[in-house]
């Protein structure tokens, strides 16, 4: 029963100890950390191993203040850190397409903030797509799908569907684009004859005064 009691006080000592560290967490640090953390920005690569897409992610900006990891167990702290290399860079490898890796920026100072969630980002990483070389891409590389990255994961079948949508599309477009140049061209014949019977006109009235007068 002890040992119980003794139990249920360091865990509340804990809770006092946590409380008082997020009070003691002086607000324009807190800011000021904040404001370090948003300049922090996410690259990625990709490359090709057995036919298997692995994505690395690069954090940029770092700074000696913040600690920029990756959470697999909240609960154990168990994390991934993007290690700075002292020039602001940390690498993380192994990441699958598609994934969403949910990146927290720690404090890492001297003061009641070291150790405090400061920002979260999220690195959305895109899709390899095995079909943008296809011989139907070359001349149609406005195709979204004829792109090596794609924000969403394509069957060869969905990808030829889509394709022929496209090339529909196209065609209602040239169509549409090639009457609004027959029109301009109209307009313009239309204001050309316009102008030039204008301009005949006044000159008709031109001599015409000039007889009267000369009358």
């Amino acid at each position: 029963m002890k040992r119980i009691r003794v139990i249920i006080l360091v865990l509340v000592a804990l809770l006092i100890i946590n409380v008082k560290a997020d009070d003691y967490c002086d607000k324009e640090e807190l800011a000021r950390l904040k404001e370090l953390a948003k300049k922090v920005e996410f690259d990625y690569e990709y490359k090709l191993v057995n036919n298997r897409v692995i994505f690395s992610i690069t954090a940029v900006n770092l700074t000696s203040e913040l600690k920029a990891v990756i959470i697999e167990n909240y609960y154990t702290e168990n994390y991934k850190e993007f290690v700075n290399d002292g020039k602001g860079k940390g690498t993380l490898d192994n990441f699958n397409q598609g994934e969403k890796v949910i990146v927290t920026l720690k404090g890492f100072v001297s003061n009641w903030c070291s150790g405090k969630t400061v920002l979260t980002k999220t690195v959305k990483l895109p899709y390899y797509n095995y079909y943008y070389d296809e011989e139907k891409c070359r001349g149609n590389e406005d195709f979204k799908y004829c792109k090596q990255l794609i924000d969403s994961n394509i069957t060869k079948e969905a990808f030829d569907n889509q394709f022929e949508l496209y090339l529909k599309s196209k065609e209602v477009k040239t169509e549409v684009e090639e009457k609004i140049d027959n029109n301009k061209l109209i307009y313009i014949i239309i204001g050309s004859i316009s102008g030039v019977v204008a301009i005949g006109a006044v000159i008709m009235i031109i001599v015409n005064n000039k007889r009267k007068n000369e009358l």
